[in-house]
């Protein structure tokens, strides 16, 4: 769905928002995924660095650098065969994993660039992927209505959750691991106790795709991103129905992440906008329409002061969030 040639609105509307970095042509076809976190200092690096990992159709993972206002590409790592769709860095910041439609999923070391894992997730298609928070198990989500969830050392299959509804297009996974959640193509909601592997909701949130959906930091709300041009809040607790639903998007919403510290949320829509949101009065605080395409991925960094964003454009994009007044 190419709405590229509709006319854009201001950019950005709302407080002291701005564009820090547009990088044009950063991967050689559409960027369909993005991540972002902290790597810690070690023998190659003597202090901190913000990675940004992102998956295009060219089939490749790219791992870039943010240096203060500057982008700067670490690592192109190929090997998968039929476009990336999915990419995660685990909570150390050392390990990315990426999923493809050729069905595999590869492990990265994000210090050296070398490839530490390849899995075949068979004819399962793993579409999502996302690491535990401790970084031993990767979950993703499948055509074939599972949750499965792999062992990182051995890539052996370990358990495999029946979902409700119609194939999984997005993974959630909540901190600590308490919970994995899944936007299915119909609409559906499901959340599961990974300790128990009992479903703890099953809710028909949207009639249409959800193509994103995150935990809030407290692991008490979801956010999903639907093709209705929607976001709804869904209670964890309390998911008989949404508590909240945020409007505001032109067409399909296809990402949604939310700041660590609980008080934004940013999505992303084939509009070509990116919009951020109050977490607390669920109004939109500022309106980003620069992309010349459909935005498949936003992510805010560790600290939530800045967002990433990619497109089927081919363009990163960076934005600078001030703090709340």
């Amino acid at each position: 769905m190419n709405l590229a040639g509709l006319p854009g609105g201001p950019a950005p509307v709302g407080g002291q928002y701005s564009t820090l970095l547009k990088k044009p042509n950063a991967h050689s076809d559409s960027i369909w995924s993005v991540a972002w976190k902290r790597q810690p200092p070690s023998s190659k690096q003597s202090v901190a660095t913000d990675v940004i990992v992102t998956g295009g159709v060219d089939d490749t993972v790219k791992v870039w650098y943010w240096m203060g206002e500057k982008l700067d590409e670490r690592f192109k790592l190929e090997g998968h065969q039929l476009g990336v769709i999915s990419v995660d860095i685990d909570e150390t910041g050392t390990m990315a994993a990426s999923s493809s439609l050729d069905s595999h999923i590869k492990l990265w070391d994000l210090e050296s660039g070398k490839q530490l894992k390849d899995i075949d997730a068979g004819a399962i298609d793993a579409w999502s992927v996302k690491f535990t928070t401790d970084s031993k198990f990767l979950i993703t989500g499948s055509h074939n209505n599972q949750v499965n969830i792999f062992e990182c050392e051995s890539g052996r299959k370990t358990t495999s959750l029946t979902t409700s509804g119609k194939f999984n297009l997005s993974l959630a996974v909540s901190t600590k691991t308490k919970y994995v959640a899944t936007g299915t193509m119909n609409g559906y909601v499901n959340v599961f106790d990974v300790e128990t592997g009992k479903t703890v909701v099953t809710l028909e949130a949207h009639t249409m795709p959800i193509r994103g959906i995150c935990f809030s930091p407290d692991n008490q709300l979801l956010a999903t991103a639907c093709d209705d041009n929607t976001i709804k809040i869904i209670d964890v607790s309390a998911p008989t129905t949404p508590v909240a639903t945020l409007s505001g998007h032109q067409s399909w919403v296809l990402s949604v992440d939310w700041s660590a510290d609980n008080t934004r949320l940013v999505s992303g829509s084939s509009d070509r906008s990116v919009m951020v949101w109050n977490s607390a009065s669920r109004k939109s605080e500022a309106t980003f329409v620069e992309h010349g395409d459909q935005v498949w991925g936003v992510k805010f960094n560790p600290q939530g002061n800045k967002i990433v964003s990619v497109s089927d454009d081919k363009a990163i994009h960076v934005y600078e969030v001030p703090p709340l007044g």
